[in-house]
């Protein structure tokens, strides 16, 4: 069973997490979902072909360990973008179609989902997260 975590002093919870499993090897930074297909673990790496995203990995693992995944909060993400500017704070963050990594430019071939995974807090790939699926293009 998954043991949700919140973090924070008092009552105000900085982020929620759950340790889990996962279905394939994850870099720390990836971008999860709900996994599509296997029998080892309860999360993979995400794309925008239709399912949406969960939480990003906050460590590495390998196929059946179990890890602990932020559902919301501020974390940094992976992203398909080389390089990340001072430009680039603020803007939105999407679901790339690259498994399990994230991007600034908002996913417009069809049959891709357009989710939005929060907004970008910094040139590292800081992001405060609350991922959302908004449409199915």
């Amino acid at each position: 069973m998954p043991f949700y975590r919140f973090f924070g002093d008092d009552d105000d919870a900085t982020h929620i997490s759950i340790t889990t499993s996962i279905n394939e090897n994850v870099s720390e930074g990836d971008v999860l979902r709900y996994k599509v297909a296997g029998a080892n673990g309860l999360l993979e790496k995400a794309d925008n072909s239709g399912t949406g995203a969960v939480g990003v990995a906050m460590a590495n693992g390998s196929v059946g360990d179990s890890i602990e995944v932020l559902y919301t909060g501020t974390y940094q993400v992976n992203f398909v973008e080389p390089t990340l500017t001072s430009a680039d704070i603020g803007k939105r963050v999407y679901l790339s179609s690259t498994s399990g990594k994230a991007t600034i430019t908002p996913p417009s071939a069809s049959g891709s989902t357009l989710i939005l995974l929060g907004a970008l807090r910094n040139t590292t790939g800081t992001c405060y997260l609350n991922p959302q699926t908004i449409m199915i293009l």
